[in-house]
């Protein structure tokens, strides 16, 4: 795979991709960073990038023309950068095909894993409602241990102050859940 000079250091990377992936990955018509190839028989879009800060290339599969994060799987692979100032210099006239090998390995796992399934989101406010739920039902029981020691003259300060903190953390819970529901909060 011969590269001339003249071709720009996003277009030699993809041109370099896409010969290890083979014919079914389509490489961008106007290579530039970030540079993505697509796969439209899988439904997958590979971007590729040089991370500059670290001297590395990164590479990040994920479903075709979706941004959701959660769905992405990475790769980066940091090449020998030796005779180059910047990873830019090495991509723009370095040998490229005699890292193809190891790209090769890389990229190619990368490409056949499953990708992440979506995670369900839950509802901040369903969350914070049912742990307030909790805290009241513990409240209510610990409650009745304290009167019940209460009339049967048992010691009640540790379940008295065992209530306080179920209380403070009830508050807690309450606070948030109104701040939730859009309610503001006074004493805050």
């Amino acid at each position: 795979m011969p590269h001339t000079v003249t071709e720009l250091p996003a277009g030699r990377l993809a041109s370099l991709v896409t010969g290890i992936l083979g014919s079914d990955w389509t490489p961008p018509a106007d290579p530039a960073w970030p540079v993505a190839v697509t796969n439209e028989t899988a439904d997958r879009e590979l971007t590729l990038y040089p991370d500059r800060k670290n001297s590395r290339l990164v590479f990040v599969v994920a479903p075709a023309d979706t941004d959701d994060v959660g769905r992405r799987r990475y790769a980066k692979y940091t090449p020998d950068l030796t005779g180059h100032d910047t990873i830019d210099g090495w991509l723009a006239v370095g040998d490229l095909d005699a890292v193809a090998d190891a790209l090769a390995v890389i990229l190619e796992r990368l490409v056949e894993l499953p990708l992440p399934e979506r995670a369900a989101h839950a509802d901040p406010l369903e969350t914070e409602r049912a742990r307030l739920a909790r805290n009241a039902q513990e409240l209510a029981a610990h409650a009745s241990y304290f009167a019940a020691g209460l009339i049967w003259s048992q010691p009640v300060t540790d379940d008295a102050q065992h209530l306080a903190t179920l209380a403070r953390d009830l508050a807690h819970t309450a606070t948030r859940v109104d701040e939730l529901r859009g309610y503001k909060n006074p004493r805050r």
